[in-house]
Formats: structure tokens, C-alpha cells, sequence
């Protein structure tokens, strides 16, 4: 899915396999935001309540989210900016601080998620209280934020890493597929546009109001710039040469949510053919009925996979708030600083007893408050020609992207005011 690609792609034709597997990268770290462990309560409370009635959402929600990410690529590809940076840049200071702030909530709710999610993985596969499964956690973390310092080319490791990590979370749930053995006829079923019932409609806003994460949109246009940076030096800035790496980072973030998609699809499909009926509301019971249904094995690739989840997101999230705070504030804090900051709030609410599965509740209501605040200026620089030049977008592919916003903005509200009030939620 490329928009805005009917311009010129380059000089030299269609991408060899080894140009197209040296732009792969990006696409994938983004992908974490799509199967963190906020996502994976609702995808498997959606299977265990509706079996694969809810499927058809996940689709729609990820080809949203692919049209999406592909704007925020394309807006660091034509400009070497992020969305934070043209905000300082180019709004009213008033209207800074507080876009800045909101941003920096949904860094904490969105690290929050990541850590918590985690160290219920953790606890799950090593048989260890909450505690000393968010303290592992939490030193997996660091661990994994030293693969970054450790090398020169620190964003391809990274990149390597993630990429790992998401084979290992989606071979997991090849791994279960396998074992719940789903039909054709089901999952065709669940692609049929339908929903049974009201606390349905619930789960299915919360599934689609919650899809595209605010750190994902930060960061992209981020990501993309170590490549833009050496195809300039290589083969100079010019149309041609943004185009060509458009198109191929296009495929790039298509290939990755597409595998994102199938993660969360995937969810759904063993929930249903494993909890449905059984009143399932966290992911600790999950495991555990999993565990007395498919075996051992099932359940520990579902713990191996909330692990891998919850630190490749925590640690794309951590670099998601340097970008937050460089952009907005033009201010570069040391990772290291940034990452402790950020995991102390997860760590104090697990110590202090707080029921995980709430705050993953929580956390995704905090984000969902602050999607419209990187939307909505999303969509306003890639509309101006004097930020974008050719790429601005054209007017299909604006009003596209009004309308998806718009749903989004309006799905989140209603779940937003639906959560703090207390109606609509399923029973």
C-alpha cells in the first residue's frame, strides 16, 4: 500500500531483494506498538466473550494503522523532520507546552503498559511474584537498551533486535495456531462485518480506538532518517532519490503491520478456540486456561511471547520519548536517564500492589486521550505544500486520512467517556 506514490520512484526500476531487505527495519519497530500487552487484554477478551465474531475489526484497524504509519514515514522522508519537531518549529509556543505535555503522559502510559505486560510474562513462565517478575523487567529493559550504545550503527542492531523479537512473539502464536486448529469456515466467519452485542460494540471500539499508538506516529518519521541521511551523501537530494526510498519504506511498513495484524488476529483466533465461554478477564487466567487446554507448551510460548511483547515495546517506546523531547523541547537527554525516569512509575505501581490488569486499563485510556494531540498536526503538515513540496498529500489521500482520524478521535472519546463513566463495559 503506497500513497501518493503515482510520482516518479527513481532511476533505476524495480528494487533488487537486496535493496528491499536493506530498507526493512523501520516498518518492524513500529510494528511493537501493535501487539504490545495493552492489545493483547482486549484481543483475548474479544475471543473468549465472541469467539472470531470481532476478527473483521482487527483487519479494518490494521489497514488504518498501515495508512497512517505510511504518512508519518513519508513526512520525515520529505522533510528529515517528526511530527514533534515541526511542531516547535512552526505552531504558537502556548500550543506547544501543552501538545509537549500530553505527549510525555502517553510516553509514561505507554512505557507503563509495556513494563507491567512484561512482568506478568515474567511471573508467568518463572513461577515469580509480580514483584520480581517487573524487576526482571526492568533490568531486561536496560539490557536491551545496551544493544544500542554497544555499537556504532546503533539503530540497525536495534533494528535486528526487534525484528527478533517480533519472529519470536509471532512464531509463538504460529505455535498455538497450530494447536487450536481453527476452520476455514470460522475464520471466514469472522471476517463477515457483525456485531452480537452491545458489551461487543465495546470491545470492538476499544480494538479500533486503540489501534494506532501516539508513540508509533512520534517515531517514525524519526526512523527513516538514517537511510534518508545516506542515500542523500550517496546519490544526492533530490525527488528521485526521496521517492525511491518512499516506495520502499511503503513496503517496509506494509510487510511489518501486515505481520502485526496477523499477531493480533492471531490472539483473537486462539482465545476463541480455547476461552470462550469461560469468563476469561486477564491474561493471567488466560495461561492459565490455555495451559489445562492445549498443554504446557502453549502456555509458556504465550508467556515467552507477553515477555518478548512487553520489552521490544518498552524499548521503542524509550526511544520514542527522546524523540518527544528533542523534537518539542530541542532538548537531547541521555537514554539512560530517559529510560530510569520512565520506569520508576511502572515499578511503584506494581510494588504497591495495584492490580495489573487495571492499570493496562488505564494505561490505554491515557493514550487514547492523547492520539488526537499527534493526529491532528499529522495531518495538517502533510497538507502544506510549503513543509512538504511534491509529497504534499493529495486531496484523496487527505480526506482518506480526515476520515480515519476522525473515527479514531471519535471511537476514542466515546471509549474514553465510556470507561471513566462506567457504561457500555462488558460483563
Amino acid at each position: 500500500m503506497t500513497l501518493d506514490s503515482d510520482g516518479e520512484t527513481g532511476p533505476t526500476g524495480r528494487p533488487s531483494l537486496r535493496e528491499l531487505l536493506y530498507y526493512l527495519g523501520p516498518g518492524f519497530l513500529i510494528s511493537v506498538a501493535y501487539m504490545d500487552p495493552g492489545n493483547w487484554a482486549t484481543n483475548i477478551s474479544g475471543g473468549a466473550k465472541f469467539g472470531t465474531a470481532l476478527l473483521w475489526v482487527i483487519v479494518l484497524a490494521s489497514l488504518m494503522a498501515i495508512g497512517i504509519q505510511i504518512i508519518a514515514a513519508k513526512l520525515g522522508i520529505a522533510t528529515g523532520k517528526g511530527v514533534a519537531q515541526l511542531c516547535r518549529e512552526r505552531l504558537p509556543k502556548p500550543l506547544v507546552w501543552p501538545l509537549w505535555a500530553a505527549a510525555e503522559l502517553a510516553m509514561i502510559a505507554t512505557d507503563m503498559a509495556e513494563i507491567i505486560g512484561a512482568a506478568i510474562g515474567f511471573s508467568l513462565v518463572f513461577q515469580l511474584p509480580l514483584a520480581a517478575g517487573a524487576v526482571l523487567a526492568g533490568i531486561s529493559s536496560f539490557a536491551l537498551l545496551g544493544i544500542r550504545t554497544a555499537y556504532r550503527r546503533g539503530f540497525r542492531w536495534i533494528e535486528f533486535t526487534i525484528m527478533a523479537l517480533v519472529g519470536v512473539i509471532s512464531l509463538a502464536f504460529v505455535f498455538q495456531m497450530v494447536l487450536a486448529k481453527p476452520t476455514a469456515g470460522e475464520i471466514a466467519a469472522g471476517l463477515a462485518p457483525s456485531i452480537p452485542s452491545s458489551s461487543a460494540l465495546f470491545i470492538a471500539i476499544g480494538i479500533l480506538g486503540a489501534t494506532v499508538m501516539p508513540h508509533s506516529v512520534y517515531l517514525h518519521p524519526t526512523l527513516v532518517q538514517d537511510r534518508r541521511q545516506q542515500q542523500v551523501e550517496a546519490n544526492g537530494d533530490t525527488e528521485a532519490v526521496h521517492r525511491r526510498h518512499f516506495r520502499l519504506e511503503s513496503i517496509d511498513t506494509t510487510l511489518a503491520l501486515f505481520g502485526a495484524m496477523f499477531v493480533n488476529a492471531a490472539m483473537l483466533i486462539v482465545a476463541a478456540a480455547s476461552l470462550q465461554g469461560t469468563g476469561i478477564e486477564t491474561l493471567t487466567e488466560a495461561y492459565v486456561t490455555l495451559q489445562g487446554v492445549f498443554g504446557t507448551n502453549a502456555s509458556f510460548a504465550f508467556g515467552i511471547a507477553l515477555i518478548a511483547a512487553g520489552l521490544s515495546s518498552s524499548l521503542v517506546a524509550t526511544m520514542a520519548g527522546q524523540t518527544v523531547m528533542d523534537g518539542f523541547l530541542d532538548l537531547n537527554v541521555n537514554v539512560w536517564i530517559r529510560r530510569s525516569v520512565t520506569l520508576v512509575p511502572s515499578l511503584a505501581i506494581v510494588l504497591a500492589g495495584f492490580d495489573p490488569t487495571s492499570v493496562l486499563v488505564a494505561s490505554q485510556v491515557a493514550l487514547s486521550f492523547e492520539l488526537p494531540f499527534v493526529l491532528i498536526p499529522l495531518l495538517w503538515f502533510t497538507y502544506q505544500e510549503d513543509i512538504m513540496g511534491s509529497f504534499t498529500n493529495k486531496t484523496r489521500t487527505t480526506y482518506g486520512l480526515a476520515v480515519i482520524i476522525g473515527l479514531i478521535v471519535v471511537l476514542n472519546v466515546w471509549l474514553l467517556y465510556s470507561t471513566l463513566s462506567g457504561i457500555g463495559t462488558p460483563g
